[in-house]
């Protein structure tokens, strides 16, 4: 690439306007296509899917972003590559195409940690907590954003971490409304709460006035309305009033990008309700799915079609409400055909990275494999203890800042050593894959089983008592021994033993697994003296 051409790009590059720096990209891109500098055409590709984003032209942004990773991964510029992937999973996120965000923003994440850029692994993490969340996964899209704060101490300036505060609010708000319409009921405002009081400590260690320079002045709005929706949800109504008022007035001063007006419609509609006042809580959720249907920004409109629907349940007008509902699966729809309308294009894209590049197929394939080595047990498809791990302390954490109860049960299948002696491994291997498909099916939904080591397995109990995990073994203990088993060895009888503890004030997980491997032991000497 020549000084006059990165100079060109640079200039680009450093253009706060998102307009001016979309005309000076696509001139680079044209200059780079009449050299077949394949290089520079990538580059330019990714500051105007960047630009695109900016400007809420949400399908430019994915087409750019697609065809900015085939050039940079053939030229080997993997740090390119890994913004390029950061941009597409924002835009696929953007167009309700969750499957493909999410894959993008975990393959730009291994790019990343491959180039060692912390800086790009913190954004490619918020990236991935996004997806995440409009994926509805909500405990994956928290993780996803702790990491990235984790990242943010050694390698983000304080308006990354900023950042990176105002998007889990923003999060939170989203998390909130979608809970309430799957469940019916308000779910906890904890998560919330925790990011406003991080924000508070952010802005108690930080010069706020230095960071609310014109250009980084939306970052802040963006905070003014996950702060109204909190006070709008708490009934502090004044309060949020104040906040929602002097982002509408900056928003009328400046002018603001639609996903913003979309957030303030947001917001806005959700103090008309707690005040009441229905004729502006539809204009509000009206206004957010018009704003989102001129952008293409699908996840905005499909909020706007539940919010909707929440207003006519609140008023009784159930007609209208069902009417909402059909529209937003209708909208899914049509998101899901747009989906594989286009599959042929990207099946295209893959097969032409696999010629290309034969290090990018193995480097899909090991984030693959540790995607699937993190969550998942080989032999029994199920969760595997690093996963259960990584769940059980999120989930101890927030049942001991909630007071709610939670146990682990701790599983050993009795005399397995005698089996695999017996009968071979293969015997042995099937008798712990049956006994994990029987642990999945007795769990509820809200609990997690997982292979612990060998031969033991561990469950993990949300909101549960001691005695109703205790009845759970229970009945696990008696389809285990009921099982027919003659369909892996005709002689083969087998048992379970179970230990279950609740977890106390304090607790770390350590302890709690320690009590439920003794109870585990104390019920194996109970009932089978000598079998261990």
């Amino acid at each position: 690439m020549s000084t006059a051409d990165e100079e060109h790009l640079a200039l680009a590059l450093r253009q706060e306007d998102p307009a001016v720096a979309r005309d000076m990209a696509l001139s680079v891109m044209a200059l780079a296509i009449e050299k077949g500098n394949l290089h520079l055409e990538g580059r330019a590709r990714a500051l105007l899917a960047e630009c695109f984003i900016l400007l809420a032209d949400y399908r430019s942004a994915h087409e750019h972003s697609i065809r900015a990773i085939q050039l940079l991964q053939s030229v080997r510029d993997m740090s390119g590559e890994s913004k390029a992937l950061s941009i597409l999973s924002s835009a696929a996120s953007a167009l309700g195409s969750n499957d493909q965000a999410i894959e993008a923003a975990l393959l730009g994440l291994e790019l990343a940690r491959i180039g060692g850029s912390a800086d790009r692994q913190s954004e490619l993490q918020v990236q991935l907590g996004l997806a995440l969340l409009h994926a509805r996964c909500f405990d994956a899209s928290t993780d996803a954003l702790r990491q990235a704060r984790a990242l943010e101490p050694a390698s983000s300036t304080a308006l990354n971490a900023l950042c990176s505060l105002v998007v889990e609010g923003t999060c939170e708000v989203v998390r909130v409304i979608t809970i309430r319409h799957e469940t019916g009921e308000m779910p906890s405002l904890d998560g919330l709460h925790r990011a406003m009081r991080r924000y508070d400590d952010f802005a108690a260690r930080h010069d706020m006035v230095a960071l609310a320079q014109p250009d980084q002045r939306p970052i802040q709005v963006n905070w003014n309305l996950v702060a109204s929706a909190a006070h709008c949800w708490s009934g502090e109504l004044s309060r949020a009033e104040r906040e929602l008022e002097t982002v509408r007035r900056w928003m009328d001063e400046e002018g603001i990008a639609p996903w913003m007006e979309s957030l303030e419609a947001l917001v806005r509609c959700e103090l008309a309700m707690a005040r009441a006042d229905w004729p502006a809580a539809q204009r509000a959720a009206s206004r957010m799915i018009g704003l989102a249907e001129s952008t293409g920004r699908e996840q905005s409109a499909l909020l706007g079609h539940v919010l909707a629907c929440h207003v006519f349940e609140r008023q009784g007008k159930w007609e209208a409400a069902a009417r909402e509902l059909k529209q937003l699966a209708a909208r899914e729809r049509r998101i899901r055909a747009s989906t594989l309308a286009s599959r042929g294009a990207v099946v295209a894209w893959q097969l032409e990275m696999r010629r290309s590049e034969d290090s990018r197929r193995e480097l899909q394939a090991s984030a693959a494999q540790l995607e699937r080595l993190t969550l998942e047990d080989p032999l029994t498809g199920i969760a595997n203890r690093r996963c259960f791990e990584q769940t059980a302390q999120q989930s101890l954490r927030e049942s001991q800042s909630a007071g709610r109860p939670l146990c682990v049960a701790l599983i050993d299948v009795d005399r397995f050593k005698q089996v695999n002696d017996r009968h071979g491994h293969l015997v042995g291997d099937k008798v712990l894959q049956v006994v994990a498909a029987l642990l999945v099916e007795h769990v509820r939904a809200d609990d997690l089983a997982a292979r612990w080591a060998g031969d033991e397995f561990v469950i993990l109990f949300r909101r549960t008592e001691l005695s109703q995990a205790r009845d759970i073994c229970s009945r696990l203990r008696v389809a285990v021994a009921g099982h027919d088993w003659s369909g892996i060895e005709s002689t083969l009888t087998l048992t379970i033993s179970v230990g279950v503890a609740e977890s106390q004030p304090g607790d770390t997980l350590k302890r709690l697994v320690d009590r439920s491997d003794q109870a585990m032991y104390e019920h194996k000497a109970a009932t089978k003296p000598g079998s261990r």
